[in-house]
């Protein structure tokens, strides 16, 4: 009889309900409106006590799945998110200590201030992107000018003209001026190699990872000819090195590799 009257009651309880909920998206401070239909049945097997208030168990339930849904997408990527979180809601859900049983789906809507704020925050983001990739164009440009051995030095001059030219022996400043230009350039070599280098030495360090675990004489001839192309490729190989160490083993196929030390 008692379990007759749970059936009752639980069926009586599980009927559709809804509610609001206010998700934050990834955008800070901008929040999906998201209405949220759900049933739920308890769990009459479970041997832990039942809960006293199992909807509200339920809402919160809901609200913290759909919160960590909602935090991985941009406000004005609703129906991405909305997808997303009745994809994780396709599935049943339960309580940590599988009490009660939910169902749920949900749909989203964004208030029209906040799609006005989200839109003015995307167009700001667009134009400060654009600046900066245009930064980085003119800053690349620049470089290439200053490393270039026959140009750089007249630009140099050229733009301190009027310094050069002024009251003073002109002789002397041309000087001081090519000479600031020669330390640059110098500067700008020596990172450019220290660049390089280490872009080397990580390339050799992941080979030798690959190496390392290779047993069989035909898959380590397979690496090496890999090796050999990845080198070529890369431009970091030099003609007239020595044989080349692998597993303990001296193996000449890779002509060309030289260690960073050489």
């Amino acid at each position: 009889m008692i379990r007759i009257l749970n059936w009752s009651k639980e069926r009586r309880i599980s009927n559709r309900r809804s509610f609001s909920a206010s998700l934050e998206s990834r955008d800070r401070g901008l929040y999906y409106d998201a209405v949220i239909r759900y049933r739920w049945w308890l769990n009459l097997d479970s041997s832990v006590p039942q809960p006293l208030l199992p909807d509200a168990l339920t809402r919160n339930l809901l609200r913290e799945e759909l919160a960590s849904v909602a935090s991985r997408y941009r406000l004005l990527d609703q129906f991405a998110a909305q997808d997303a979180m009745n994809a994780l809601l396709s599935r049943e859900l339960w309580d940590n200590e599988a009490r009660v049983r939910t169902e749920a789906c949900v749909r989203l809507r964004i208030p029209m201030p906040t799609r006005r704020i989200a839109l003015q925050r995307a167009e700001e983001e667009t134009a400060l992107r654009s600046a900066y990739a245009r930064e980085s164009v003119k800053l690349e440009l620049l470089l290439d000018r200053l490393t270039d051995t026959a140009l750089g030095p007249v630009w140099w001059v050229n733009r301190y003209a009027d310094l050069q030219f002024a009251a003073g022996d002109p002789e002397a400043k041309v000087q001081s001026v090519l000479g600031a230009f020669a330390e640059l350039q110098k500067t700008l070599h020596t990172a450019k190699i220290d660049q390089t280098t280490d872009e080397k030495l990580l390339v050799r360090r992941k080979i030798e990872e690959v190496f390392s675990v290779i047993e069989d004489d035909e898959s380590l001839s397979l690496a090496l000819q890999v090796m050999n192309r990845t080198l070529d490729y890369l431009g970091v190989r030099s003609t007239g090195a020595g044989p080349t160490a692998v597993n303990g083993k001296e193996s000449n196929p890779a002509p060309g590799w030289q260690s960073e030390s050489d």
